[in-house]
């Protein structure tokens, strides 16, 4: 085994398995590095990915580790864990990426890339912007969506490498572009995924609902437009959203990933920490700096916050999610 010309893929979620089924059969050379129980998995059962084109799905086998052998050392990296795992990983790929290092981040939230800028290497950071649906049960994961992946430079200045990656996700099969405004306005699109992300992940995880039927109901539909009017005013100091970009990018992300159930509801059907706190609470975050009110996020927060950490019973939560309508 070596890293040789290999790709990092660090965690293999739901997303991540999608990533790595993908380039795996492009005969890609690809090292995994995910959890405990996810290493000791997918050495004894394989990894069953069934993409979106599969009649049936695919059993791979998977060069993967809890910790990297310590000679490994990477000149690419997809990023594809938890947002809150990030500073621990920044820390960690120290010893295993090479000082110029091209690193993707195909993750929601804001900020996620601070703890890989922040070490003193010289790491080429590129966001991936992306709506790919994808969900994993008992059986495995499976892919139920293929939307648009935008990707953004994030620290550097030179467009063949965000060019390298573009071309490498095309050639696995995924709808990647780069904006026409990358080098202006790259911003632009990542805070309009997280308003995306902070309307469908709090009120799916809430209500229970996959995203197809969130958008059919009059009632949520209400609440996703007060909760991008309050993300629009919280955002206004730092850049103009437009309105109608906001709820035209939710409507079509709900349809093209309809059948899916939201990630933060995965999460909490399986016990795990969500990412609120980079989606409705980094906004939150924001609206205090800038002074700004915004009590629907403040709320959001809170109920996922109590649905996570099972502190009162569900019905209350339900009970104080439906006041906001």
């Amino acid at each position: 085994m070596s890293s040789k010309n290999s790709i990092l893929i660090a965690g293999l979620g739901a997303i991540g398995s999608i990533l790595f089924s993908r380039l795996e059969r492009q005969n890609a050379k690809l090292v995994c590095l995910t959890s405990k129980r996810g290493t000791q998995e997918i050495r004894t059962k394989g990894l069953v990915v069934h993409l979106f084109s599969d009649d049936t799905p695919k059993l791979h086998k998977a060069e993967v580790f809890e910790f990297l052998p310590d000679k490994y050392k990477f000149k690419r990296c997809i990023v594809a864990t938890k947002a809150y795992n990030n500073q621990v990983l920044a820390d960690y790929l120290v010893d295993y990426m090479d000082d110029d290092s091209s690193i993707l981040l195909f993750q929601n939230g804001i900020d996620v890339e601070k703890p890989f800028t922040e070490k003193e290497k010289d790491w080429k950071i590129t966001r991936a912007v992306s709506s790919i649906g994808a969900f994993r049960d008992e059986k495995g994961v499976t892919e139920t969506a293929i939307g648009e992946t935008k990707l953004g430079v994030i620290n550097y200045t030179d467009i063949e490498e965000i060019e390298q990656w573009k071309t490498l996700l095309l050639s696995i099969g995924l709808k990647a572009l780069i904006p026409e405004d990358l080098n202006k306005n790259f911003a632009y699109h990542y805070y309009l995924k997280a308003i995306v992300n902070s309307t469908i992940n709090p009120i799916g995880s809430i209500t229970k609902l996959k995203n197809g039927d969130i958008i059919k109901d009059k009632q949520l539909l209400d609440l996703i437009e007060r909760i991008v009017d309050e993300i629009i005013a919280i955002l206004a100091s730092m850049m103009t959203i437009s309105r109608s970009d906001a709820l035209e990018t939710i409507y079509e992300i709900a349809r093209t990933t309809s059948d899916n159930k939201c990630s933060m509801l995965q999460d909490l059907e399986k016990g795990v920490k969500t990412e609120i706190d980079y989606l409705n609470g980094k906004f939150l975050e924001i609206s205090k700096r800038e002074n700004v009110a915004a009590p629907i996020n403040s709320k959001l927060v809170s109920i996922i916050k109590t649905l996570s950490d099972k502190s009162e019973p569900e019905e209350l939560t339900i009970l104080e999610f439906k006041s906001l309508l």
